[in-house]
């Protein structure tokens, strides 16, 4: 387990902008799965299907159910038997036993779906695609955890997965699509990293700002809070603005 993973480089536990601050333990599991964040993924997953020709709302209802039990709740859990940094403490087996449980049940969504012929037969592919998915990134199996394989997993897959349980149509609506979920959550990866170096693993930082009317040493409130307060509105921003997207294409497939 590295150090960053384990939030021990600073001495203290990590926080992010989302946390509900409080050891009840209802909240606890609430900021397990990084609510702002699935929801943002839950987003690519709106975009593919928004944008196919036939938009199934039964389809794309369980499409959203499936990953919200994988991505949203099965990934964190495991991400989290590979180290706390949030400071969680969830019992060891409370994570493995909701973790297998809700993959379990993504993947009988996907079946369900597969037997009452919603979704091409060969859509079982993707299914066990996303159930390899999840385990090996997020176990950090077969070098499968990175930037790059982020951005490809949590944003093409959802996307491509959206688009074609509509039946799919155009190849290139799929490469567009997926190139821009592919570069929005490296985004996202990008800001992050920044933010989780700079709270787990920075004590101390000093910011000289040579102003034109002036000159200061360190920033109003600390050096480290104003290099995070960038990263974290931007985050922030954008994880109110992939669900306002998938809304407004939803409500233009009302509309058309």
């Amino acid at each position: 387990m590295s150090e960053e993973k384990a939030g021990l480089g600073a001495g203290r536990a990590a926080t992010a902008w989302y946390i509900i601050p409080s050891n009840n333990y209802l909240a606890r599991w609430v900021n397990t799965i990084h609510l702002p964040y699935t929801v943002w993924h839950l987003s690519y997953v709106v975009f593919g299907a928004a944008l196919a020709p036939a938009l199934r709302w039964d389809v794309l209802g369980w499409a959203l159910l499936a990953f919200f039990l994988g991505m949203g709740v099965a990934a964190h859990c495991l991400d989290l038997l590979m180290g706390d940094p949030l400071a969680l403490r969830l019992p060891r087996w409370h994570l493995v036993v909701v973790g297998a449980l809700s993959l379990f049940l993504a993947g009988m969504v996907g079946l369900a779906n597969l037997y009452w012929g919603n979704v091409p037969e060969w859509m079982f592919l993707l299914i066990v695609a996303g159930i390899c998915i999840v385990t090996c990134y997020n176990l950090e199996w077969l070098g499968m955890h990175g930037d790059a394989q982020f951005a490809l997993f949590w944003g093409v897959f959802p996307f491509v997965v959206g688009y074609l349980a509509m039946g799919g149509g155009s190849p290139l609506i799929l490469v567009i699509g997926g190139a821009y979920c592919f570069l929005t959550s490296w985004a996202q990866r990008v800001l992050s990293t920044r933010a989780r170096y700079l709270r787990r693993k920075v004590r101390n930082a000093t910011v000289w700002i040579s102003e034109w009317g002036g000159f200061a040493q360190d920033p109003p409130g600390g050096a480290i809070p104003w290099l995070l307060k960038p990263v974290d509105q931007t985050l922030m921003l954008m994880s109110l603005a992939m669900p306002a997207m998938a809304g407004i294409l939803l409500l233009w497939r009302l509309e058309v």
